[in-house]
């Protein structure tokens, strides 16, 4: 872990996911890029015949951003806990979820941590989040986190067990420095694929001996489950759980489309951070 990718609108999410990256780079001795989207350039782009850009607008603009940031350093600063952490910050125009992308390729971006408010009703179906994009997009794991945390200790990691997962318990193995808690392996019977428990013992731990995860507990639903977002955030809470970790293959375009994707449904719908980890 050298860099973590915070974004940042200067929202209370946003500062949430700021300590919690920071908690992370003490661990880790990680450096934090600050990173904030100018989108408001992207509604001064030439349209047609008609061009409208206030430069006084664009300055006031940023010389909000620039305090903004200066006061969010100073923040973190004044915790005596995080005072030695680095962190440079970043202003770079385009819209967040292009942004992101870009940044993570061209500054080998290791985490991402960002805060979210999720997305619901018709915004979920027409927008969706910007968490929701970053993840659909992102070469490394994203921790969404909607609320202020002080520690992973409790953490579900709901599987299929099948063979593709096996990146996602690679990619949590080597994260347990950082997100050292007990992890629950959560199984939920599929109604078209039923398995027997000595089947679903036997895949949890070959992948468990492959990847070398540890403190893993497997819980097997005893019952079809026929809406698995609602069963994977009634398991988290009645486990007290901290995080919640999820694979993603992250489908585009078409495939995103007619399949969906659980992992972000269940962020924009989760009151308890959310890892994604891509097996794509």
């Amino acid at each position: 872990m050298k860099k973590i990718l915070v974004p940042t609108d200067f929202s209370k999410y946003s500062q949430y996911a700021l300590e919690v990256a920071a908690d992370i780079a003490l661990k880790t001795n990680a450096e934090i890029m600050l990173l904030h989207a100018n989108e408001k350039m992207v509604t001064a782009t030439p349209l047609a015949e008609y061009y409208l850009y206030d430069k006084a607008i664009e300055d006031e603009y940023l010389d909000m951003v620039t305090e903004s940031l200066k006061k969010t350093l100073t923040e973190i600063a004044d915790n005596g806990k995080f005072a030695r952490v680095r962190i440079q910050t970043a202003v770079i125009g385009g819209p967040m979820a292009s942004v992101i992308e870009e940044v993570v390729k061209d500054h080998a971006i290791d985490l991402i941590v960002m805060g979210t408010r999720g997305a619901s009703g018709l915004e979920e179906f027409l927008v969706g989040s910007n968490t929701e994009k970053i993840i659909r997009r992102a070469q490394c794991p994203v921790l969404a986190v909607p609320i202020a945390v002080k520690a992973f200790s409790k953490i579900v990691f709901p599987t299929t067990l099948k063979d593709d997962q096996l990146k996602a318990f690679h990619t949590l193995a080597s994260l347990q420095g950082i997100f050292n808690g007990d992890i629950s392996l959560l199984y939920l019977n599929n109604p078209a694929h039923f398995e027997n428990d000595e089947a679903i013992e036997a895949q949890k731990n070959q992948l468990v001996a492959m990847s070398g995860l540890k403190n893993a507990t497997l819980y097997v639903s005893k019952q079809n489950v026929f809406n698995e977002e609602d069963a994977i955030l009634s398991f988290a809470h009645e486990h007290n759980a901290d995080l919640i970790v999820m694979a993603t293959h992250q489908r585009r375009g078409l495939a995103h489309l007619l399949v969906g994707s659980m992992t972000e449904d269940t962020v924009n719908h989760s009151d308890i951070p959310v890892l994604s980890i891509s097996i794509k």
